[in-house]
């Protein structure tokens, strides 16, 4: 049997550190970039609603990437150690989601993202030396594939905007003075998933009572208002539309009448 001489074996160690880091670097980046698609107003009940499909959809590319880098340079050999590098690479993902707390409520993750590692890791072992030098290409196009991925979820994502108000009623001596229209400040706005669910974005209103909760999913949710003064809570349904065709149409939230007396009629 022929021996590899020095520069092979060589080769072959630096692709294989190169397959191991580029998939850690890949693990971290889709994690990160789930951060950006969440936005800044989800609760962890949004993100752990969806970081299940996420996953899905993303780690098997990562694996499949670096089998082929596995592979590519080791006919032989890569394909025995890429089931490892797939088997590292899934536990790194699985430990980074419990650091950050998003874990999904699937006891199942880890079942399905170890077998995942080992098994597309191992299939991309296996085709890298079919490829031969078309493999850097390959992998190119699964990179441009993911961000391409990326921007498209990122444009599809919706905004609600709107505005909180309540009419005062000024009196005085049992006799109505004015009436007014007046902004809510700071009152809790929130999207639900459905009328009992939990809150998954939430926000606050500013001092002119205008809100905006934006990053969102498109599909119908609850939008709910809690007004600052009172005990009262006012939900409507509404379908979220898509942010850079304008979004959803501008939200009045009216919430219920407030009396002030302001005294004396005549002095």
């Amino acid at each position: 049997m022929p021996r590899r001489d020095q520069g092979e074996d060589t080769m072959a160690v630096t692709v294989l550190l190169l397959s191991v880091l580029g998939g850690v670097i890949a693990v971290v980046a889709t994690l990160a970039a789930f951060r950006l698609l969440g936005g800044s107003q989800g609760t962890p009940a949004a993100e752990l609603a969806r970081i299940g499909s996420y996953v899905l959809w993303t780690q098997p590319f990562i694996y499949i990437m670096s089998g082929l880098l596995a592979g590519v340079r080791d006919a032989r050999w890569g394909p025995m150690r890429a089931p490892v590098i797939g088997l590292f690479l899934a536990s790194l993902c699985w430990f980074l989601l419990r650091r950050q707390d998003l874990l999904p409520s699937q006891p199942d993750i880890l079942a399905y993202l170890l077998p995942a590692g080992a098994l597309f890791t191992l299939f991309g072992a296996l085709v890298a030396p079919l490829l031969k030098e078309r493999v850097g290409t390959v992998i190119g196009l699964i990179v441009v594939f993911g961000v391409a991925a990326f921007i498209y979820a990122y444009l599809n994502l919706g905004a609600v905007s709107g505005q909180v108000t309540r009419e005062v009623i000024q009196r005085a001596a049992g006799m109505t003075t004015a009436m007014t229209t007046t902004p809510v400040a700071s009152a809790r706005v929130a999207l639900l998933g459905g009328p009992e669910g939990p809150a998954l974005y939430v926000t606050q209103t500013n001092p002119s009572g205008r809100f905006l909760i934006s990053g969102v999913p498109m599909k119908e949710y609850t939008l709910r208002v809690w007004d600052p003064a009172t005990p009262a809570v006012i939900s409507e349904r509404v379908r979220v539309e898509r942010a850079i065709t304008g979004g959803t149409r501008w939200r009045t939230i009216s919430l219920p009448t407030q009396t002030v007396e302001s005294g004396e009629l005549f002095r």
